[in-house]
């Protein structure tokens, strides 16, 4: 068996449903007790016409028609009782109706809201969740694990409670009848819900791990789909389509089993139903021909159409109970999901407007809790003896320091693995530090509120992305309400200006798939210009320029000084020309800072830096 599915029980069921249903509160509440006296109602409407068309029609026949009463009136009796049984029946039928209309449209609402919570919780999680988890499986509970919910709230919940009312109220009619008769139905009764729920028990481990499978496939289409060019262009189909199938495997054997328990409570039901029939039959007429029936052959009919039906609500409930405990599965998954640790942001330093001035720095300034007056923003960063490690005891980051300060560019170099975008990403608090500590302005950025930190930091990232929309709202998402004036001189700064003039609707343009209708270097170029419109005081390029060609570069730099200023850059490349004009360069090895100064100490050094200069040393 695959690893995936050999996986235990979930201990949580009874606690998962509880968690779902709670859910349902205050007005929601009172409709959904409403559904579930409707659903009852329902099947004792049904019940009660069963029970009561075998006992009217004789009675009427035997009590009216054998008194010698006329036959008109007789009639009438008779036409009367049918008429009671059509009410039963149609009231019946409007609870159905209303039961189903009122539960699709509380599900709808709770689906709504869980959605909602999904996605807040998505964006409150920190990136390490999305270091460990596939996006094809976070995106399975936004759609799979939902969708399970969705058929078993529309349209199982109610039709459980159906069942089971009409389960009970078969077996108290049968009862009604004849107690001793009824003992026999008791009996494969008890026995068909023993079935059923050691049978369900086994099925729920394979529901779960259904799941789990089906996260796995949504993985590995993900994947495929995005990167389909590479493989095609290293001819790996094979090896991926391989991939797929072992996922989808998984998926399919999950599926099986599961579905072979559930479906197993059918043929199980079915047999037990016409061996409960035939002996009840049996026993009901000698039980007739012996007097110990009250109601007569009147009885005796109604109680054998009970026994005949009995299997229905079980056969009804154990349909719909798969549906349940998929989807009990398919909550269990987004519950974890929602419980989460979340991003720490304990900080209470927030970045405050203080005017309406073009000029970043002069439109906010720090408040500090407890201090009257404000601290100018200024951009001043400083690394103390940092220390940092993704795995416990593997570091990553050892003893970095370093100071940045507004019209300082500090550049880092070094192999891949050697820890540069990481320390990007410690100052943007995506991860926290193992010791030492980071400060902006002098305030540990710990201290700082997550949104206000990075609202005061602008980043340029290798891979750019790009949102569905046009031109002008991929520039405009980092600044809301950027007018097209500025949004047209931005793209000016960066040099953006000709390629997006150049497109078919110019800042129109529409762009999908993460700006698949661009090439990596305009895509290169978008991002630069939406990091150009806001202008915080620190910048960070990481590896910004990587998938540009050369003359681009030259332009781009060229912008890119004026985008500077006097502000603080911090510049991850892998090309040594775009860092000649920094201040200080660092060259880091295995987590460490070997070396650092500008270009020109550090070729005088004739060291590591000197290698990589001259090409003795690679970069990657």
């Amino acid at each position: 068996m695959p690893a995936s599915l050999n996986r235990a029980r979930p201990k949580n069921f009874l606690s998962t449903m509880l968690r779902l249903f709670s859910y349902f509160e205050g007005k929601m509440l009172f409709l959904l007790v409403l559904v579930v006296l409707l659903a009852i109602y329902s099947s004792v409407a049904n019940i009660l016409g069963t029970y009561l068309s075998g006992t009217v029609v004789i009675h009427t026949l035997e009590e009216n028609l054998g008194s010698g009463m006329p036959l008109e009136e007789s009639l009438s009796i008779l036409y009367g009782q049918a008429l009671k049984l059509v009410a039963i029946y149609v009231a019946g039928v409007i609870s159905n109706i209303l039961y189903a209309q009122i539960m699709v449209r509380l599900t709808q609402k709770v689906l709504y809201r869980l959605r909602k919570e999904l996605m807040a919780k998505m964006h409150r999680l920190p990136i390490s969740y999305f270091d460990r988890h596939t996006h094809g499986e976070v995106m399975t509970y936004f759609t799979n694990d939902i969708d399970s919910l969705v058929a078993a709230m529309n349209d199982s919940f109610a039709n459980i409670v159906l069942s089971l009312s009409n389960i009970v109220g078969t077996v108290v009619s049968l009862f009604l009848i004849n107690v001793y008769l009824s003992l026999i139905v008791l009996f494969f009764v008890a026995a068909m819900i023993f079935f059923m729920f050691l049978n369900s028990h086994k099925a729920q481990k394979y529901y779960k791990a259904q799941q789990k499978a089906l996260s796995e496939v949504n993985s590995a289409v993900e994947e495929d789909v995005l990167g389909v060019k590479v493989i095609k262009a290293f001819s790996h189909e094979e090896a991926s389509f391989a991939r797929f199938m072992k996922a989808n495997g998984n998926w399919k054997e999950a599926s099986e089993r599961a579905f072979f328990f559930t479906q197993l409570n059918i043929p199980i039901f079915v047999s037990l139903s016409y061996l409960n029939f035939s002996i009840s039959a049996v026993v009901g007429v000698l039980f007739l021909t012996n007097g110990m029936i009250a109601t007569g052959i009147g009885g005796l009919s109604s109680y054998l159409v009970f026994v005949r039906t009995s299997c229905q609500p079980f056969n009804f409930f154990a349909q719909h109970l798969n549906a349940i405990l998929s989807a009990s599965a398919g909550a269990e998954r987004i519950f974890a999901f929602l419980d989460e640790e979340e991003e720490q942001d304990d900080g209470q330093v927030v970045l405050e407007k203080i005017s309406d001035e073009k000029d970043f720095c002069r439109r906010y300034a720090w408040r500090i809790p407890g201090d009257d007056t404000l601290r100018p923003l200024v951009g001043r960063i400083a690394f103390e003896h940092v220390d940092f490690s993704y795995i416990p005891g593997k570091p990553v980051l050892k003893d970095i320091s370093f100071e940045a300060w507004p019209g300082k560019k500090v550049a880092f170099v070094g192999s891949t693995g050697a820890g540069k975008t990481t320390i990007i990403s410690l100052l943007a608090r995506f991860y926290p530090v193992d010791s030492g500590r980071i400060t902006y302005d002098g305030i540990d950025i710990q201290d700082i509120a997550l949104e206000s930190l990075r609202r005061a930091l602008s980043m340029v990232t290798q891979d750019t992305h790009l949102f569905t929309g046009s031109v002008k709202d991929n520039i405009r998402y980092v600044r809301l309400h950027s007018t097209d004036e500025e949004i047209r001189k931005a793209s000016r700064r960066s040099h953006a200006e000709s390629f997006i003039e150049r497109l078919p609707q110019g800042y129109d343009t529409l762009l999908h798939d993460d700006g698949g209708n661009l090439s990596e270097g305009e895509r290169q170029l978008l991002g630069l210009t939406r990091a150009s419109l806001n202008q915080p005081p620190v910048l960070i390029l990481d590896e910004a320029t990587s998938n540009i060609d050369t003359r681009s570069e030259k332009l781009i730099h060229e912008g890119l000084k004026s985008l500077m200023g006097e502000r603080t850059v911090l510049v991850i490349a892998h090309r040594l020309s775009t860092i000649k004009d920094a201040q200080e360069i660092l060259v880091l090895e295995e987590g460490r800072i070997i070396e650092r100064g500008s270009q020109e100490e550090l070729l005088k050094k004739k060291g590591a830096y000197y290698d990589l200069y001259t090409g003795r040393r690679e970069l990657a």
